[in-house]
């Protein structure tokens, strides 16, 4: 899934081929999916963001 990077972490994005497999999977079993967008990037307000930079 979309992930911003937050530094230190060991999580990074699915690839988007990944991506597509799983929402066409939940899809097929009739469950709405949404899949969200990476806004904030550039300025670190992803979740997680900017509780990671405090000092």
């Amino acid at each position: 899934m979309p992930l911003n990077p937050t530094p230190g972490s060991k999580w990074t994005a699915s690839r988007p081929e990944d991506e597509r497999e799983f929402v066409r999977r939940l899809e097929a079993h009739g469950v709405p999916v949404t899949v969200r967008d990476t806004r904030g990037r550039e300025i670190d307000g992803a979740c997680g963001q900017l509780a990671a930079s405090e000092a």
